[in-house]
Protein backbone atom coordinates (compact mmCIF):
# COMPACT_ATOMS: atom_id res chain seq x y z
CA UNK A 1 0.00 0.00 0.00
CA UNK A 2 2.46 2.12 1.07
CA UNK A 3 4.51 2.09 -2.26
CA UNK A 4 1.36 2.65 -4.24
CA UNK A 5 0.85 6.05 -1.88
CA UNK A 6 4.33 6.83 -2.86
CA UNK A 7 3.99 6.92 -6.56
CA UNK A 8 0.65 8.86 -6.48
CA UNK A 9 2.66 11.58 -4.48
CA UNK A 10 4.96 10.92 -7.36
CA UNK A 11 2.51 11.64 -10.21
CA UNK A 12 1.10 14.61 -8.19
CA UNK A 13 4.56 15.79 -7.99
CA UNK A 14 5.50 15.49 -11.58
CA UNK A 15 2.34 15.55 -13.61
CA UNK A 16 -0.07 17.08 -11.66
CA UNK A 17 -3.13 16.47 -9.58
CA UNK A 18 -6.01 15.25 -12.43
CA UNK A 19 -3.17 14.25 -15.10
CA UNK A 20 -3.95 11.04 -16.31
CA UNK A 21 -0.87 9.12 -14.87
CA UNK A 22 -1.96 10.60 -11.32
CA UNK A 23 -5.63 9.84 -12.28
CA UNK A 24 -4.29 6.28 -12.95
CA UNK A 25 -2.57 5.44 -9.66
CA UNK A 26 -5.62 6.93 -8.17
CA UNK A 27 -7.79 4.38 -9.28
CA UNK A 28 -5.01 1.79 -8.33
CA UNK A 29 -5.21 3.13 -5.13
CA UNK A 30 -8.92 2.75 -4.49
CA UNK A 31 -9.07 -0.34 -6.00
CA UNK A 32 -6.74 -1.66 -3.90
CA UNK A 33 -8.55 -0.32 -0.62
CA UNK A 34 -11.56 -1.81 -2.20
CA UNK A 35 -10.11 -5.15 -2.32
CA UNK A 36 -8.67 -4.54 1.26
CA UNK A 37 -11.88 -4.16 2.73
CA UNK A 38 -14.08 -6.80 0.73
CA UNK A 39 -11.35 -9.47 2.49
CA UNK A 40 -11.48 -7.86 5.98
CA UNK A 41 -8.62 -6.29 6.08
CA UNK A 42 -7.66 -3.00 7.95
CA UNK A 43 -6.68 -0.14 5.64
CA UNK A 44 -5.15 2.61 7.85
CA UNK A 45 -3.54 5.09 5.15
CA UNK A 46 -2.92 7.76 7.79
CA UNK A 47 -0.39 5.10 9.10
CA UNK A 48 0.85 3.88 5.79
CA UNK A 49 1.71 7.28 4.76
CA UNK A 50 4.04 8.15 7.84
CA UNK A 51 5.97 4.90 8.61
CA UNK A 52 7.74 3.68 5.56
CA UNK A 53 7.89 -0.41 4.99
CA UNK A 54 11.65 -0.23 5.32
CA UNK A 55 14.86 1.52 4.97
CA UNK A 56 14.67 1.18 0.91
CA UNK A 57 11.43 3.18 1.02
CA UNK A 58 13.44 6.25 2.72
CA UNK A 59 13.61 9.34 0.88
CA UNK A 60 15.31 9.41 -2.09
CA UNK A 61 17.38 12.74 -0.98
CA UNK A 62 18.96 10.56 1.90
CA UNK A 63 19.12 7.68 -0.69
CA UNK A 64 21.78 9.80 -3.10
CA UNK A 65 23.05 11.75 0.24
CA UNK A 66 26.64 10.02 -0.73
CA UNK A 67 27.05 10.38 -4.61
CA UNK A 68 29.70 12.56 -5.68
CA UNK A 69 28.87 15.70 -7.68
CA UNK A 70 30.23 15.09 -11.80
CA UNK A 71 29.06 17.67 -13.98
CA UNK A 72 28.49 16.81 -17.31
CA UNK A 73 31.79 16.79 -19.56
CA UNK A 74 31.10 20.14 -22.11
CA UNK A 75 31.70 18.86 -25.36
CA UNK A 76 32.55 21.62 -28.26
Amino acid sequence: MSKLLVSLRNAAATFGEGSAPYESIRASVEQHVQSMKANGQTTNVTQTRQVPESASEAPAALSFGNLAFRPKPRTN
